[in-house]
């Protein structure tokens, strides 16, 4: 099964993004547009085990902080974002930074964001050959070369009381992948990061009963050679307490929780049953996020936003 992550992993494309089941709240990961949206001082932390008993299955640890702030009367936003990926025998190292220029529109805010990053990959383990063919161009060999690239990221973000939309794209540079040398003494065939394509949105629908709102959101992923997307809907009480299901069309059934505390903490845990062939192998994945929003200044700008990113 390790042959087969890695496989996936360092080919012509470098592996995709990660598709987190709670990508609601890990839009500073994906969109830097998201960048500032409302008020306060925003930190997230997220924490995804897929496929739990699937040999070198994919574990990946985000953390993110962003902030609006004013500028020449001009609201603006910045953001820090810090990932951890590992599949197979490789580790990915990521740091982003992100700005983003906002402006009124529509009766809400939009944010038109860059994000430059860089990324730090490598991989640890012993080589099996099943074939015995020890000559492989693809193949790294020095365990010790840990390459550095750069790229770009590019996305808007719009939000306003009951809504919100995103669209971003993720490795806009599609910057090699290289390493020193490989099993045939020769430098390694460069892989690289894929263009991504990220589009989400939401909706918040007010019930009958004041205590209780629907929220529906769509979140699309694409490298546009394949396509995912999760669908959910979510049910929230008192706006503190929500839980919900979502479906990712031959992937998984996410069955998801959470609460918001007055302190400004916030929970949430999700786990995907598996519905594809893997079910073989996996005992599903899970995924843990906690969050803390305050603010910094209430008196620069007294408007507030509730925005149904928070699920």
């Amino acid at each position: 099964m390790t042959i087969v992550l890695v496989a996936l992993a360092f080919t012509g494309k470098a592996q995709t993004e990660n598709f987190s089941s709670l990508s609601m709240f890990n839009y500073m990961y994906y969109n830097p547009g998201y960048a500032g949206d409302g008020n306060e001082i925003e930190a997230r932390a997220l924490v995804r085990n897929q496929w739990y008993g699937f040999e070198g299955a994919p574990k990946t640890i985000t953390g993110s902080i962003d902030a609006p702030f004013k500028l020449f009367g001009i609201r603006h936003g910045a953001g820090l974002t810090i990932i951890k990926d590992e599949i197979g025998n490789f580790q990915n190292i990521g740091l982003n930074f992100s700005y983003a220029y906002r402006r009124q529109m529509l009766q809400g805010e939009v944010g038109f964001g860059v994000g430059l990053g860089v990324t730090n990959q490598s991989f640890k383990g012993q080589w099996i050959f099943p074939d015995g063919n020890q000559n492989d161009p693809w193949v790294p060999q020095n365990t010790d070369d840990k390459p550095r690239f750069f790229d770009m990221n590019l996305g808007f973000y719009y939000s306003s009381g009951n809504v919100y939309l995103s669209c971003s794209m993720r490795n806009l540079l599609q910057s090699q992948i290289k390493y020193s040398s490989s099993t045939t003494g020769a430098e390694v065939k460069p892989s690289y990061c894929a263009r991504q394509l990220f589009m989400g949105a939401g909706y918040e629908y007010q019930l009958a009963n004041p205590l209780f709102t629907v929220k529906p959101n769509l979140f699309i992923a694409t490298d546009f050679a394949t396509t995912s997307f999760q669908l959910a809907g979510i049910m929230t009480y008192s706006e503190k307490f929500y839980g919900g299901v979502a479906y990712k069309p031959i992937d998984a059934i996410t069955f998801l929780a959470g609460m918001s505390l007055p302190s400004g903490i916030e929970v949430a845990v999700s786990y995907d049953l598996t519905t594809s062939s893997i079910i073989k192998y996996s005992n599903g994945s899970f995924e843990f996020m906690v969050g803390y929003s305050f603010s910094y200044d209430r008196n620069k700008d007294n408007r507030k936003y509730k925005s149904v990113r928070f699920l």
